[in-house]
């Protein structure tokens, strides 16, 4: 019996090589769309890589039949990028966020095997739903449109047997800024006093949270958006800063 296959958008570094890591795990071969390959997985032979530009939408066209001629068709399709350009931000976060987002989720679309478990992963973000200013306007309607994305997708993919889901982490530290994040006391000091869980959240966090999305044991679960944030959304402002002020 052939592995199970899963596709991996952005698949090379941060939370994304992580959930590769996590569907390796499971048995899975997975193929990796991205600009560059990663160093992690040279001769591995259950990772593929395809090439594509995000930001130019000529680059996908075929890459869903390319990437299922070669492992067969999917189980699970993943999507973790997000505009890392140089070009205007809004153009950029439009164009790699939800432009690319819709070409390769109905690209892929036809390209699920016939029956099992059938997933779409969503990386979306808690900018979502809240304003943070670390952030621009278009990181913002981007993850907002995502998670509208995901609902209406789940009802029309739904019907044939394929949901649609979404996280939306919080700020979380990945091995690119650990030592960043492991160097600054008082920042990590402020997550602590932030996170009702007392702790910054990891990319691991969010990699189960994906992998449990991409699972059966998720079977039922459709349409959703789901906070990994360690309890911050669920926590009135008002006590947030009376904490801070040590009232």
């Amino acid at each position: 019996m052939s592995a199970q296959h899963a596709v991996v958008v952005g698949g090379t570094r941060g939370l994304g090589l992580v959930v590769v890591e996590r569907l390796l795990s499971r048995g899975f071969d997975v193929t990796i769309l991205s600009r560059n390959p990663s160093p992690r997985h040279a001769g591995n032979s259950r990772v593929r890589h395809i090439a594509v530009d995000l930001e130019a939408a000529d680059s996908l066209g075929g890459c869903w039949t390319r990437a299922c001629d070669a492992a067969g068709p999917i189980n699970y399709l993943i999507l973790c990028q997000r505009f890392r350009g140089e070009g205007d931000p809004w153009d950029g976060e439009i164009t790699v966020g939800l432009t690319a987002s819709k070409y390769l989720i109905e690209g892929f679309a036809n390209h699920f095997t016939a029956d099992g478990d059938r997933a779409i992963g969503v990386v979306s973000s808690v900018y979502g739903q809240f304003v943070g200013g670390s952030q621009p306007v278009g990181y913002h309607v981007v993850k907002a449109g995502l998670n509208e994305m995901v609902r209406y997708y789940a009802a029309t993919l739904g019907r044939r047997g394929i949901r649609v889901n979404a996280i939306m982490p919080l700020t979380y530290m990945k091995d690119e800024s650990r030592h960043f994040y492991e160097g600054n006391a008082a920042l990590m000091d402020v997550y602590e006093r932030l996170v009702p869980l007392r702790r910054m959240g990891h990319a691991e966090d969010s990699a189960n949270a994906l992998n449990f999305l991409c699972s059966e044991q998720a079977s039922f679960i459709n349409g959703q958006s789901l906070f990994i944030d360690g309890g911050v959304s669920v926590v009135w402002p008002e006590e947030v800063a009376k904490s801070f002020a040590r009232l």
